[in-house]
């Protein structure tokens, strides 16, 4: 089995969370995407962040119309800071002959060597990285140890410039969001208020 792991806070996901897990998926003929979001990013301790019960709620709703996709609340329980390495090597355990992919962004590859036991990562899983264009990458992968190097595979990812803060930036400041994330998402977003304070 080919299983992707696509990991975030998503908060809220968009359709440029949902167009990269899609390139992903096809670039790697993936049978599974698993999206697993962060109860608690490493990289952002100190933001506020939307209970980890709506985030899940979101993609949950966002993904149900893709058979490919998956949603896992693994993070979540686990509880404290979300590691992407303990979800890796659970997921190995759970799926001992699968071939496992991460899928991560461009700027996400630029801080891999920050992450927790990255080594770790790259030997049970390849890394799928979209890049949109005019993106290089060339000086990004140089600073990389070769072992690193070689499981790097790019996804050219169509350009979508949406981001979750310029999202919750809309809601707070009575915007459309409409188009950029889909529309039960949308509406969950409305009916919990969401994003309305800063």
């Amino acid at each position: 089995m080919r299983i992707g792991l696509f990991g975030g806070t998503f908060d809220p996901v968009h359709y440029g969370h949902l167009r990269l897990a899609e390139e992903a998926r096809e670039t790697a003929n993936l049978e599974r995407v698993l999206f697993v979001p962060a109860r608690v990013s490493p990289f952002r301790l100190h933001e506020s962040r939307t209970a980890p019960a709506h985030r899940l709620q979101m993609l949950l709703l966002a993904t149900a119309d893709n058979d490919a996709f998956e949603v896992s609340a693994a993070e979540i329980q686990r509880g404290d800071i979300s590691y992407t390495v303990d979800t890796v090597l659970a997921l190995r355990q759970q799926y001992p002959e699968a071939q496992l992919s991460l899928i991560l962004g461009a700027d996400a590859l630029q801080g891999f060597l920050q992450w927790n036991r990255p080594e770790i990562i790259v030997q049970e899983c390849c890394l799928l990285v979209g890049v949109r264009p005019p993106y290089d990458l060339e000086a990004t992968l140089a600073g990389l140890p070769e072992a690193i190097r070689q499981r790097v595979q790019l996804v050219a990812m169509t350009p979508m410039d949406i981001s979750a803060s310029d999202i919750r930036l809309r809601v707070r400041t009575q915007r459309s969001i409409r188009y950029l994330t889909p529309p039960h998402v949308i509406e969950y977003i409305q009916q919990h208020r969401l994003y309305r304070e800063p």
